[in-house]
């Protein structure tokens, strides 16, 4: 009773939101940034629709930029060993669909749909699902149950679960327990999955198979982000990276740089906010600073000019920040100075660059610690703290550099999660898609 109640109230909810975004889109003069909404309709283009009627599907969806990156390898071991499958790449942001739509791994990209009824299954229908892949803290209930009913396997990757949703999960387990009972879900941490069993996930169906993140891209960069980074690695400065910042991150972020500057006047900051909404506001702040401004996009790789020193690169598209971290003698990563949770640490570490990190960070708590621990990170709490960790990473290089090794050396040990993920997703297939697809033969 409880259970169809939370269901009703849930399905009711997100069909007012489609209906409403669907009224929204056909309004004269609407934003141009509501032209997806079609697609989070679970209606795709006619390229689309001739893509999903080519073969067996088997989507993975992930939430924006990071996820999907971290995920992508669980796409490239399957796609290379049976190609003729149909790889598909679902996400919630633009930025995320124009990196998917960039990737060689999916044939087909498109926005996620509301998690309604008719948008589901208008998608359903139009795709032949032999798998379902989804990341992190993606659970959409509709969804889950409709492929559930359909007989679709389906596999949360890399799972996680926030503390925010535990402290909900009295109200949220009605609606995530039917969701959850044929999900087998591969979580990051013990603790992942013990909340995981909490909200309603069948215990036998869940195994600790580690964070995908740890993995990196696997991928080189675009030549075009190698020359540019590598005109910025040649400009004989030193770099304080600040990446993913949030609104309220920033201010203190500039306000460090300009107090270790005067003693350091060869170091640069390259600025990279968290949403690309935020650009304009971002470089508003650094020009009311009194700081020199670059934007990224304005470089060019062979234009010569000197750029100011001390200065800020604002990192304006998609896609440099993880390639600027090895430029880095210490790197900020947002949404931890404000309570967002925090964001992806292992790129910087990956670098061999020293981590510094708010007291938010729950979205990453399990790596933060281990960092910390191992010495590969500091927590910073405010302004003061930021300044004066920078400064000390600044005066005394060895520590530094030896900062940076312990966190390379602790993402390299935590390697290993597509090869656990895929031996998990195997057992539970009978298609040959995974269940052949081992990693170490690819």
């Amino acid at each position: 009773m409880i259970e169809a109640l939370a269901r009703g109230v849930y399905r009711g909810t997100m069909t007012m939101t489609a209906s409403a975004a669907a009224v929204a889109a056909r309004l004269p003069g609407a934003p141009s940034r509501w032209k997806g909404l079609a697609e989070r309709l679970g209606r795709l283009d006619s390229v689309g629709l001739a893509s999903a009627a080519s073969g067996r599907a088997v989507p993975l969806h992930a939430a924006s930029v990071g996820e999907l990156v971290a995920a992508r390898g669980l796409l490239r071991h399957p796609r290379e060993r049976f190609p003729e499958r149909l790889y598909v790449v679902t996400t919630l942001t633009r930025t995320g669909l124009s990196l998917a739509r960039e990737m060689p791994e999916p044939h087909l990209s498109f926005l996620f749909p509301f998690d309604a009824p008719r948008p589901v299954r208008r998608l359903l229908e139009r795709l032949h699902l032999e798998a379902f892949l989804f990341t992190e803290t993606e659970i959409w209930p509709t969804l889950l149950s409709a492929l559930r009913a359909k007989g679709v396997p389906t596999f949360l990757v890399s799972g996680r679960v926030s503390e925010k949703t535990m402290r909900r999960a009295r109200w949220l387990r009605p609606l995530y327990r039917p969701a959850l009972a044929e999900v087998t879900c591969c979580m990051q941490t013990d603790e992942d999955a013990q909340r995981i069993i909490a909200l309603g996930a069948d215990p036998r169906r869940v195994a600790v198979t580690g964070s995908l993140k740890f993995e990196g891209t696997g991928a080189e960069p675009p030549v075009e982000i190698t020359r540019l980074t590598a005109r910025l690695g040649g400009l004989s400065r030193r770099f304080f990276v600040a990446g993913s910042t949030h609104a309220g991150e920033d201010e203190a972020v500039l306000e460090a740089y300009r107090r270790v500057v005067p003693g350091h006047p060869e170091l640069m900051l390259l600025l990279a906010p968290r949403h690309p909404e935020r650009l304009e506001a971002v470089a508003a702040k650094v020009e009311a600073a009194g700081l020199p401004l670059t934007r990224y996009t304005a470089l060019t790789p062979d234009d010569g000019r000197e750029l100011p020193s001390p200065g800020v690169v604002l990192l304006d598209v998609v896609g440099p920040l993880a390639h600027c971290y090895p430029l880095a003698v210490a790197a900020f990563v947002g949404g931890s100075l404000v309570a967002a949770g925090g964001h992806n640490v292992i790129e910087p570490a990956r670098a061999g660059c020293p981590v510094l990190v708010g007291p938010h960070t729950a979205n990453t708590r399990d790596v933060v610690e281990r960092l910390i621990a191992g010495g590969g990170a500091l927590r910073v709490s405010s302004t003061d703290s930021l300044a004066w960790a920078l400064a000390g990473l600044l005066n005394e290089p060895r520590r530094a550099i030896d900062m940076g090794r312990r966190a390379r050396v602790l993402v390299e040990s935590g390697r290993g999660a597509i090869e656990r993920h895929v031996k998990v997703i195997a057992a539970r297939l009978t298609s040959a898609a995974f269940a052949d697809a081992d990693p170490d033969s690819a």
